[in-house]
């Protein structure tokens, strides 16, 4: 048993909590009030009420008191909110696990490099197809871990099945990209193209990750398991997730502003879009559904043209 900190709130963050809270003592730290009475005083998530938390689970909009004697810390927040929120934790930072659960990039940075910057330690990744509503509601799940092996007998459990893997390049471009992917999905669901396009789409999409992943440094063999297909799987076929549905919404002609107000949550594959394409044009890769995508959503092309 251990003493588990999530710095984040959403969905996943308390899918994790709950998870978690099976084999350890777990605190939240939330941004916002309206998510900490939820999980108070409710106890269940604001935006998934059908995940309920332990009595004993507490949850704090103090960094310190969150904090306060814990050995693993698990960053659940927003990618684009990673480096502020390690800047915010740093002073209460010492000999804790850190524990990645974001998927993202910053510009061309992994967030374990925005992690090390501001924190100086290196961290555990912790990415696979685990959608919040099934995890935080004791679906069987199955994800990959990187970093400290020794994690996973802490964390695992007989819902949450973790295998290891030492790539830790691979589990966040995957993870990352994967989002991106699922918006092009979208875009080709809304756009009424049919099966036989989305199929392509699934493998151009997984060729156009693994060529970025192994510029970076990745693994080949990380892209054919679960942070790799399988979570390209999980994203790109299910209007479960966030991405799919904002990019039916853009296939269908709807501006983005119209987009954000209809998903309420934070859509990852619009904020790693742009610093994906950073490291396209940097290494000049091949990718040219990233590219349309990029050009849709920037540059005014129709979404017609995604293909």
């Amino acid at each position: 048993m251990k003493n588990i900190t999530i710095i984040g709130s959403g969905s996943f963050g308390c899918a994790l909590a709950h998870s978690f809270e099976k084999n350890n003592n777990v605190k939240i730290w939330s941004f916002t009030k309206e998510e900490r009475d939820s999980i108070n005083i409710n106890h269940e998530c604001m935006q998934i009420p059908s995940i309920k938390l332990n009595n004993n689970t507490k949850c704090y909009l103090d960094y310190e008191e969150a904090l306060k004697d814990s050995e693993i810390v698990v960053i659940v927040v927003p990618s684009n909110f990673v480096r502020s929120t390690c800047k915010d934790i740093k002073k209460y930072i010492n000999n804790q696990e850190i524990l990645l659960a974001s998927k993202g990039l910053e510009n061309e940075k992994l967030l374990s490099d925005v992690i090390k910057e501001e924190l100086g330690k290196e961290t555990n990744i912790i990415m696979g197809p685990s959608f919040a509503s099934e995890l935080g509601t004791d679906n069987k799940t199955f994800v990959e871990l990187s970093g400290n092996k020794e994690l996973i007998k802490y964390l695992e459990n007989d819902n949450l099945k973790i295998t290891y893997n030492d790539d830790i390049i691979g589990l966040q471009v995957c993870s990352a990209l994967k989002n991106v992917i699922a918006l092009i999905s979208g875009i080709v669901k809304g756009l009424n193209y049919g099966i036989n396009v989305d199929s392509y789409v699934f493998t151009e999409g997984i060729r156009e990750i693994k060529e970025i992943g192994l510029k970076l440094g990745a693994k080949e063999s990380t892209f054919y398991g679960l942070a790799g297909i399988g979570d390209l799987y999980l994203t790109s076929i299910s209007e479960k997730s966030r991405n799919k549905r904002a990019g039916i919404l853009i296939g269908q002609g709807y501006d983005l502003d119209h987009v954000h107000k209809e998903i309420k949550d934070t859509i990852e594959g619009l904020n790693t879009l742009s610093s994906v394409k950073v490291i396209i044009d940097k290494y000049k890769l091949n990718c040219t559904l990233i590219n349309n995508l990029y050009d849709i959503i920037y540059n005014n092309k129709e979404a017609k043209y995604i293909i």
